[in-house]
């Protein structure tokens, strides 16, 4: 039977594939979820996996859009809500789970296809606590409430372990951020009451690898002189180790952007105006983009920094440009620029998705729906969440083509290729074909419900398109192909 298994795993491998790329040089857009419950806070990963929080009529649980087998993985199934879902390259989930007593960061591996529970402590009133954020090696870090004071946690995944980075009982740590390096920032604030009369806030940088950390920025004040609104102070640390977060500014009762520049350990202020400049993302080329609120009505802004020339660029210039309000800015590896705002000429007042590819802005969305909350990875591809109708959100993912290897075997281009292309649609002439569908039936009933078939579904659409590619103006091979994919489909359709 182990023989026979093996034999019609490997015979399905040859009919699985995956749609080739659009070779137009524009965003392709999908809609991935389509049901009526809400869909919230979607992540995506550089594979265009995505990650999300779904309402099932009871709770929210965690789903996941796996890009490559283009199909959606209930992640979890309890009475419990799951909510603020991160997923990073390895497809390796982490989230918060709250239960209504106590709040526990949970942890699914997709290689081995299992979940975890890595923390678990009292629940918590602030929205933020136990909120998982996890880089590409599976390394975890979180604030919670210790009992007196807030304090940051990390999750060691190679060993599995825990460490409390901080154990402060007077101090409070908030928002900590985590590159693939190892290196760590998070916001500190303290305030002196009897002593000093004075509050401290100060941002903090912490390496894994020596187990230590600095100061790398503090401030002063006086008690209640500044907002000490933490969802407002959240640093963000690129993986070349440069940090950049968004601070008020007491003399001018507004908030600039600071920059620490690691190779020169040195703090720069970015901003300097009258408005409040918010929520800034940074690049692994130490580039960032921020929200600028000027102090005219609707004369918000996105501003691109380049940190190679140190220039600033206003991507919407919303005083020339039918923009108002922009928002959620988010960057990616390769410049491109992610915002949502609403377009004054539109009737309905919705907010669009609109990407900034370092020329000119482009509206990826462009419905009469309200579009928000879009996140991009490195290669430029951004997913977000839209209302369409005011009581049920769905998920939507653009992207952008593959670009061509340079290897000759077409990758799916009009004039070699064959797109949308798989091997036994390329041996049997049609999609349609009856020996099409029952190899593909046994994917999805057989295949997709374990890791290993998973596993080898992968594999094929890395390589399988290529190779139908080659075959299609190969008589002789499609021949031998259907010759041999005869008996095992015989099999399929006798074990099923």
């Amino acid at each position: 039977m182990k023989k026979l298994a093996i034999i019609l795993m490997l015979g399905a491998l040859m009919i699985l594939g995956f749609p080739q790329g659009d070779t137009t040089p524009e965003y392709t857009v999908i809609r991935i979820t389509d049901n009526e419950f809400r869909d919230y806070e979607p992540q995506i990963n550089d594979n265009n996996d995505v990650v999300w929080q779904g309402f099932d009529g009871n709770d929210y649980e965690i789903y996941m859009y796996d890009w490559l087998l283009d199909w959606i993985w209930q992640i979890t199934d309890n009475s419990y809500d799951d909510l603020y879902p991160q997923i990073n390259n390895n497809g390796d989930i982490a989230w918060r789970q709250d239960d209504g007593t106590y709040m526990s960061i949970m942890f699914y591996e997709e290689v081995e296809d299992t979940i975890w529970e890595i923390r678990t402590s009292a629940r918590d009133t602030s929205w933020n606590t136990l909120v998982p954020f996890m880089n590409n090696n599976g390394d975890i870090v979180w604030h919670e409430n210790t009992g007196y004071a807030y304090n940051i946690f990390f999750y060691d995944n190679s060993s599995g372990n825990i460490f409390a980075l901080t154990t402060d009982t007077i101090v409070d740590n908030y928002n900590p951020k985590i590159n693939d390096s190892g290196e760590i920032v998070w916001f500190r604030y303290y305030s002196d009451f009897f002593i000093t009369s004075r509050d401290y806030h100060s941002i903090f940088f912490y390496d894994t690898n020596i187990g230590s950390g600095a100061y790398i920025w503090t401030l002063e004040t006086e008690i209640g002189a500044l907002e000490t609104n933490i969802e407002r102070h959240e640093p963000r640390i690129s993986n070349s180790g440069n940090v950049v977060w968004a601070f008020y500014d007491e003399g001018l009762s507004d908030t600039e952007i600071y920059y620490y520049d690691l190779q020169a350990d040195e703090v720069l202020q970015l901003t300097d105006n009258s408005g409040y400049d918010v929520i800034p993302d940074i690049n692994s080329d130490g580039d960032v983009a921020y929200r600028e609120e000027a102090e005219e009505e609707m004369r918000d802004d996105i501003i691109f920094y380049d940190h190679s020339s140190g220039d600033t660029v206003n991507i919407s210039d919303s005083e020339h440009q039918p923009y108002q309000g922009p928002t959620m800015c988010r960057i990616s590896d390769n410049g491109y620029v992610t915002f949502q705002a609403l377009e004054l000429e539109m009737v309905s007042w919705n907010n669009e998705v609109y990407v900034w590819d370092g020329f000119e802005i482009i509206n990826i969305s462009n419905s009469a729906d309200n579009e928000y909350y879009p996140r991009i990875n490195s290669k430029g591809n951004v997913v977000w969440a839209v209302d369409t109708d005011g009581e049920d959100d769905e998920i939507y993912l653009a992207y952008l083509p593959e670009e061509d290897d340079g290897d000759g075997n077409g990758d799916g281009d009009e004039d070699g290729g064959f797109p949308d292309c798989f091997i036994a649609t390329a041996c049997y002439g049609s999609p349609l074909a009856e020996e099409v569908q029952v190899l593909r039936n046994f994917r999805d009933q057989y295949l997709m419900k374990n890791p290993a078939g998973r596993a080898f579904v992968r594999l094929y659409n890395k390589y399988g398109p290529k190779a139908a590619d080659y075959i299609q103006d190969k008589e002789t091979f499609k021949k031998i192909i259907r010759l041999h994919l005869k008996p095992i489909i015989w099999l399929i359709e006798v074990v099923s």
